[in-house]
């Protein structure tokens, strides 16, 4: 169910954007702003009206979903429907995602507008406001994680040499899926030389003795996703398996001490980038420490060499340090934490510790 503050707090920043009525097409921003949870919606919000807007396979859903909802059947989802609602609204000044909305769209909705109606371009304004999760978010990122854990128990029995990184994947979200969800994003099965690949989808790969087998993976559940990480050792580890796992755990735990309301994302990635780098694996961590999660996998800014996040109260984010060395292998350990007044909590209890099967 969709919340008056929310719509409220987009008014406020159009106001300072000086819009008279905001289109919101991303389909996550419409799910947050309305409650709806179908695939093809609108929101539009002016001063004093919140619309969704839908064709005739959702009207039904919508009027269940959408409370509070002044609620527009279209005879299509096509731009020129929604134009003639926006056309219809008489306001001076209309901004649209321009994150979310591509240029052959805009070409659309621009020449079926009144060439007298600005259609301005905009950032970050229900994005930005998504990044602070309220008590309900967070209990719903709680069960998604609750469920991610749940799955890594259930498949660690099968990690063994011989087994298949696809059939290990094709279970995985096979029981997500059986306990009510949907996968958040391509369950991540990568052993031995593969693990090396942050993103190394499932292939036919066999498992084998000695093997680093790297399990990415995540549940959407009611709406809201995990994320963790998990990287275990087929047989007794080796001296360098240990030191690679054991830099990566490290940093991750350095990472999560500086994790608190007024951090900095990018400071925060340079405390587990630096101890990694002096422990001479800087070459072999290229990506992000790690991203806001929430309604999507990725939802929105977090740590990195680049980022320019505030951390603050009621964010949602992972930490996910990781090294790969090509044709040798790679481990990433991640968590999901929200920050919290007094610093972070970790939401996932999977172990940390190396896992020697």
């Amino acid at each position: 169910m969709a919340q008056p503050s929310r719509i409220d707090a987009v008014r406020a920043v159009m106001r300072e954007r000086n819009l008279d009525a905001l289109l919101v097409t991303n389909r996550d921003n419409v799910g947050w702003l309305s409650g709806f949870t179908g695939s093809s919606g609108f929101v539009v919000v002016t001063g004093d009206r919140a619309i969704f807007a839908t064709d005739s396979r959702y009207t039904e859903q919508a009027k269940t979903q959408c409370p509070g909802f002044d609620l527009t059947k279209l005879a299509t989802s096509a731009p020129e429907e929604v134009t003639t609602l926006l056309a219809d609204l008489k306001a001076a000044n209309i901004g649209f995602e321009a994150d979310h909305l591509t240029v052959r769209m805009h070409e659309v909705y621009r020449a079926a507008l009144p060439p007298q109606i600005a259609f301005t371009p905009t950032t970050g304004i229900v994005d930005t406001l998504r990044l602070v999760k309220d008590a309900g978010e967070i209990r719903l990122i709680e069960e998604a994680v609750a469920l991610a854990d749940r799955t890594f128990d259930h498949i660690l029995p099968s990690l063994a040499p011989g087994a298949v990184e696809r059939d290990i994947m094709l279970e995985m979200e096979w029981f997500m899926r059986k306990k009510g969800a949907d996968v958040a994003f391509d369950t991540i099965v990568a052993s031995g030389p593969r693990s090396a690949l942050p993103h190394g989808r499932a292939a036919d790969r066999v498992l084998q003795t000695g093997d680093f087998v790297t399990l990415d993976f995540g549940a959407r559940l009611q709406g809201y996703c995990s994320d963790i990480t998990r990287t275990v050792v087929l047989g007794e580890p080796t001296a360098e398996q240990r030191k690679v796992y054991g830099t990566v755990l490290a940093a991750l735990e350095k990472a999560l001490v500086a994790v608190r309301p007024g951090a900095s994302g990018k400071d925060v990635d340079a405390i587990a980038r630096d101890y990694i780098n002096e422990a001479g694996y800087g070459d072999y961590f290229g990506h992000g420490l790690g991203h806001s999660l929430g309604r999507a996998v990725h939802d929105g800014p977090g740590f990195s060499v680049r980022s320019e996040l505030t951390l603050a109260e009621g964010m949602v984010l992972t930490l996910e340090p990781g090294i790969y060395i090509p044709g040798w292998g790679g481990v990433r350990i991640e968590h999901d934490i929200v920050v919290e007044n007094n610093g972070t909590r970790i939401l996932d209890i999977s172990p940390i510790d190396l896992i020697a099967r």
